[in-house]
């Protein structure tokens, strides 16, 4: 039994999987363990040789334009190798057959983001594992697209903009405008004075309180960059 993406074109097509498999898995120049079924030959081996290709969700992931480059995975496990976050968890807790980067990419395109959402977030976009990926899979771009799906889901299920993704938006038009970017400085200077003590924010509130739990925030400057050298320099 065996997925229906390890298919190759042709024989000769092999020879480079049994040299970049084990120098990207084992750095090792061969695979010590390779098998090879030919078929049924007439009073030596099997009778009958059955091949059963696997789809369990392949054809889904190969409709994905930008999720189907991880069907190019040859398993090697590099990516797994060079991982910080996998580093950390191991493999369990991805929950899953398939663990580390492409794991995290892998397993919510076969199961749906529905069953496997939080994978897509298991990872710090370093960019790490499509440095080592013999094959270039971008897996950073991928977990992206991934993370995407996830609020979008989020957006249908309820009906209404995800806070998270209605606050990046908000956050990318301000940051676009100068004139915005300056007076939402402005007003954090008065807000922000709500939160403040000794100098430093110790409480945000509603879900910005994960980011004080186990840090101080530092609050906005009493003048900014811009404010100074226009003071300066006019």
């Amino acid at each position: 039994m065996m997925g229906l993406e390890k298919i190759i074109p042709a024989w000769q097509d092999f020879e480079v999987f049994l040299q970049l498999l084990p120098r990207s898995s084992t750095a090792e120049r061969m695979n010590p363990y390779t098998s090879f079924w030919t078929g049924v030959s007439e009073g030596d081996g099997p009778k009958e040789f059955h091949l059963v290709l696997l789809d369990n969700g392949r054809t889904k992931v190969l409709a994905d334009t930008m999720g189907r480059q991880a069907l190019n995975c040859i398993r090697c496990s590099a990516c797994l190798n060079i991982c910080p976050v996998y580093e950390r968890t191991g493999g369990h807790a991805y929950n899953s057959v398939y663990p580390g980067p492409i794991g995290a990419i892998l397993t919510p395109m076969l199961a749906g983001v529905e069953n496997a959402g939080s994978l897509p977030y298991a990872s710090s976009l370093c960019g790490a594992c499509y440095d080592v990926c013999p094959v270039k899979i971008n897996i950073p771009d991928v977990l992206v697209h991934l993370r995407g799906k996830v609020v979008r889901r989020k957006q249908d299920r309820w009906g209404w903009p995800d806070p998270e993704n209605l606050a990046m938006k908000i956050l990318a038009r301000i940051f676009a405008s100068p004139k915005l970017f300056a007076r939402s400085q402005k007003l954090g200077r008065i807000g922000q004075k709500l939160a403040m003590n000794k100098g430093f924010i110790e409480h945000l509130p509603g879900p910005l309180a994960g980011w004080t739990m186990t840090r101080d925030v530092y609050p906005v400057a009493q003048q900014t960059f811009r404010e100074w050298w226009e003071k300066t320099r006019s």
